[in-house]
Order: structure tokens, then sequence, then C-alpha cells
């Protein structure tokens, strides 16, 4: 029996919906043995443990993944046996680890890009400029002739009185 562990990242009920389906079971049974294989679960504890192991041939081999939970994130024990590959278990387990702590969802992927699941017909397509004709002018533009304005009389303007000025003092002397 060889164990790998690491703290993830992650949250508890994160990485138990990544380890608790089916087909990843099936699919880490598989790479360990080194062939197809049906798996049966032996021991499930929601978001805490679960272990399985090969269905078939006859083989005693079997995967065990514990999480508890730890500061920020999420210690992850995984541990296998596989009677025909033990000599490559451990790389194999910091491979499963590997893959477990690689994130799933990206935060601001695709905030600037058009979501795959949106046909092309909805995309636009990129226009290029219209190239614009100026318009042709036969006739030269007809003027009016100028218009005399009548002589306007200004009002006398009055100037206004300032107000008088307090005298100040700046250093002892008077402004």
């Amino acid at each position: 029996m060889k164990t790998a562990s690491r703290t993830l990242v992650k949250s508890q009920p994160e990485l138990w919906e990544l380890i608790d389906q089916p087909n990843r079971m099936q699919g880490l049974m598989s790479a360990l043995l080194g062939r197809a294989a049906e798996v049966t679960v032996n021991e499930r504890e929601p978001e805490s443990v679960l272990s399985w192991q090969a269905a078939d041939n006859g083989d005693d081999a079997w995967i065990k993944v514990q999480l508890a939970e730890k500061g920020w994130g999420t210690h992850v024990e995984v541990s296998a046996e596989s009677p025909t590959e033990a000599v490559r278990l451990e790389g194999w387990l910091d491979a499963v680890l590997d893959e477990l702590a690689t994130p799933e969802k990206r935060p601001f992927t695709g905030m600037t890009e058009t979501p795959p699941d949106v046909p092309s017909a909805a995309k636009p397509a990129p226009t290029e400029p219209t190239p614009v004709e100026e318009a042709k002018v036969d006739d030269p533009a007809v003027q009016d002739p100028p218009v005399e304005d009548a002589p306007v009389e200004e009002a006398p303007v009055e100037p206004t009185p300032e107000p008088p000025r307090k005298k100040r003092r700046l250093f002892g002397f008077r402004f």
C-alpha cells in the first residue's frame, strides 16, 4: 500500500464532487491497473471518505480518498494498492493529487470572450468600413445677396462708481 497526501486550496464539497463520480472512479482504477476495470464502492462517508476497488478478475487493487478540512483548504490523502503496479504507484498518486488540485472553474474567463454555446449567427461579424462617396455638385451654390443691417443707436453707458476703498496697514504703512 502507498499513500500520498497534500493540502489543496479547494473546499471539501468541491473535492467530493470531483471524486464521487462513477466515471472518475473507474478512470482512476483503470489508470492504476493499466486496463479497463469496473469498480465497486466499499466505503462512502459524504465529503469525508470514499473507497473503491476493482470488481473483476479477483485483483486486490483498491483506492481510498480521505478529505479533512485544514486551514484555507482541504487535506487530501490518497491511498492505493495494486499487486501488479507497485513500482509506479508513488508517481501515480502524485498525478491523482495534481488532477484534483487543477482548477475546474476560472472565475474571470470568458468575460471578454463570446461564450462557446452562442450560435455563430448571433456573433457579430467583423465589418470593414464602407467607403463613402462624395456627392458631386454640378451647379455652383447659389448665394443670397448680402443684407444690409439698419443702423443701431447705442445708448450711452454711464460708468458705475467704485466703492470707497478702506485703508489698510501692512508693515506699518497705510495703503
